[in-house]
């Protein structure tokens, strides 16, 4: 039969949509397999099965929610056409879903969720990724492709029905389908209650798994259930932040100028590399095992500016509740001079850090190029220090893009490294891929930056401000290139020190220079000014959970630190991983698993006490 000329049978129709839902089901399940190290999994019973049972259940599910439309189409209109061309277009563009999916997660390791929602209709996505011409017409015709195949596969699948009519029996495989979700959430509320890593690591690799828990429940059957090793949300309470007034002089004495790379990780504060900078930190305090609060720009700069764990990030933009020690300058009389060359509204800056002066925040005009809205951000600063009176104090923000990818050069900028990338093809990056000339063209890329700091600290040095002007130079995050040899690029993906690590160059007037090994974060800068600067004598508890960077530095000490999609515990050699489950997976520096390793009660107690202590009670 004809789907384009004749009507078919409420059974033929309903036998067709369920071999295609079940095909584009056997798809979806070969595509993420893509990213799934079978060989590790295979190598325990319980995380194959756990995979046999969850894979195909899972993408069955969701293709059969996918399919609600074109089923409602074939019940209320005749000509099974309309039926195909809604499945064949919905399947088709959930697959496609699937595919972008599998190669953020190929490259970061979390799956397209919210937070990329915000960006893409929060207007921000064109400021995070840059696709040429070239891809995007790559892309065009792999979606075009997809489209005719679905056509063609559903062609062949109605006349095969109208060939061997035996094959309506399909419709009975729902049947089967429901045991076959039923025993894969089974299976994981059951390893969830008992605290199986072999299956409940399986799924970070299933996008959009929402998994039963029956912890309760399961323990009153009879199962043993083990304590997860997890952490709290900040914010689900009121917020008391911070926890004491401040009691801090009315007049301080030192102005603050933070500038912030995009992308800039440790090994890049080199003479080849950032001479400007290198050459600065020779006279400035320089901590060299510095680590930022996340590896994404959100949690990095909130971070820095907060003296918190990005887990407060949700809490603060709810509340729109800005930085302490913003909130001290502005009392103080600081004038403030914010400049992004990245929107500092997209993360939500104006609502968070910057909340109580967003007026003051200046945007890069958007049709300049990112390199070139470096420029505009650095020009503009620059005569605010040069025109500033030195009666008054001055807080100066500026945050440089050009290394983000693909790594952002102005027109003629002739690179000393090479062999280097014209262009950043994402689609090309894989575990087999050299990265060199892309790594060129980032360390490019933070070379201009460098000159961009250069002419700033330049700038200050001719000020009427110089001889008291706090300067911080350092990162949002890092950067990788694959160094872990496990198909790990750009940020975002994992918590190691390509991705976190970054310089930490920091002059003080009056203070001789040095350099500090012992372990350091972002959320140190805060409670260092807070006392320092502007003379604050609460204990540095009542507003940050960071450290006195003058004061004494733990030798060892559990930092948290906060991605998209997990959270983390750096803990020496070892790091923490804890995803949206609450199952906690062990790994050493060079994210390698640790099965047997255990996570330390000491480190998640004190993490628990960082997220839980500006909670109202």
């Amino acid at each position: 039969m004809d789907p384009a000329s004749a009507a078919a049978s409420p059974r033929h129709r309903s036998a067709w949509l369920t071999g295609f839902i079940l095909a584009n089901a056997l798809l979806g399940s070969l595509i993420t397999c893509s990213n799934i190290p079978l060989a590790s999994a295979a190598s325990d019973w319980r995380s194959a099965l756990f995979l046999l049972l969850a894979l195909p259940g899972h993408f069955i599910f969701f293709g059969a929610l996918v399919a609600l439309p074109a089923w409602v189409v074939g019940r209320l209109v005749r000509n099974p056409r309309w039926m195909i061309g809604t499945a064949v277009a919905l399947q088709s563009l959930w697959i496609c879903l699937l595919l972008a999916d599998a190669k953020v997660f190929e490259l970061y390791r979390f799956h397209l969720n919210a937070m990329v929602a915000n960006m893409i209709f929060g207007g921000a996505l064109s400021d995070q990724v840059t696709f040429s011409a070239g891809m995007w017409v790559l892309i065009a015709f792999a979606v075009v492709a997809l489209f005719a195949l679905q056509a063609f596969a559903a062609r062949l699948w109605w006349r095969a029905l109208d060939r061997r009519p035996g094959l309506i029996g399909i419709r009975r495989a729902w049947w089967a389908v429901a045991v076959w979700l039923a025993l894969g959430q089974v299976m994981t509320a059951v390893s969830d209650a008992r605290g199986d890593r072999a299956v409940l690591a399986q799924l970070a690799y299933i996008p959009w798994a929402q998994p039963i828990t029956m912890k309760d429940t399961l323990a009153r059957l009879g199962v043993h259930t083990a304590s997860a090793s997890t952490l709290p949300n900040a914010g689900d309470n009121v917020l008391g932040y911070p926890r004491q007034s401040l009691q801090c002089d009315a007049r301080p004495a030192l102005n603050v100028l933070v500038v912030m790379v995009e992308s800039l990780r440790h090994d890049m504060l080199v003479p080849e590399v950032m001479p400007n900078t290198a050459r600065y930190a020779q006279d400035a305090q320089r901590f060299d095992n510095h680590v930022s609060t996340g590896n994404a720009t959100r949690f990095g700069l909130f971070g820095l500016m907060y003296g918190l764990p990005g887990g407060y990030w949700q809490a603060m933009l709810a509340q729109q509740r800005g930085s302490a020690m913003i909130d001290l300058m502005q009392r103080d009389g600081y004038r403030m001079h914010i400049y992004g060359s990245a929107p500092l509204y997209s993360p939500e800056f104006d609502r968070t850090v910057f909340a109580q002066v967003r007026d003051r925040i200046v945007n890069a005009p958007s049709e300049l190029g990112r390199a070139e809205r470096d420029r505009y951000v650095v020009d503009r600063l620059q005569a605010d220090i040069r025109n500033h009176s030195a009666n008054e104090r001055f807080f100066g923000f500026v945050f440089l893009d050009a290394p983000h990818a693909p790594y952002h050069l102005p027109e003629g900028f002739q690179s000393p490294f090479q062999p280097m990338a014209q262009e950043v093809n994402f689609l090309k990056l894989g575990p087999e891929h050299d990265p060199t000339p892309e790594f060129n063209r980032y360390r490019a890329a933070v070379h201009y930056s460098d000159q961009m700091i250069g002419q700033l600290l330049d700038a200050l040095k001719h000020s009427a401000i110089a001889d008291n002007t706090v300067v911080l130079i350092t990162g949002d995050h890092g950067e990788e290139f694959n160094e872990l040899r496990q198909n790990y690029w750009g940020h975002n993906g994992n918590f190691s020190d390509w991705q976190l690590r970054t310089p930490f160059v920091l002059h003080w007037p009056g203070r001789a220079p040095g350099v500090t090994t012992a372990p350091t974060s972002h959320e140190d800068f805060v409670p260092t000014v807070m006392r320092h600067a502007l003379n604050c004598r609460n204990d540095t508890a009542d507003y940050s959970t960071g450290v006195d960077l003058f004061g004494n530095i733990p030798a060892t000490r559990p930092l948290l630190v906060e991605s998209w999609s997990q959270r983390g515990i750096r803990d020496g050699e070892r790091i923490y991983l804890f995803d949206n489950f609450g199952s906690a997976t062990v790994v050493d520096r060079q994210y390698r698993a640790l099965h047997d390793a255990e996570v330390s009660p000491h480190a998640v107690s004190s993490s628990w006490e960082q997220l839980t202590r500006f909670q109202k009670r």
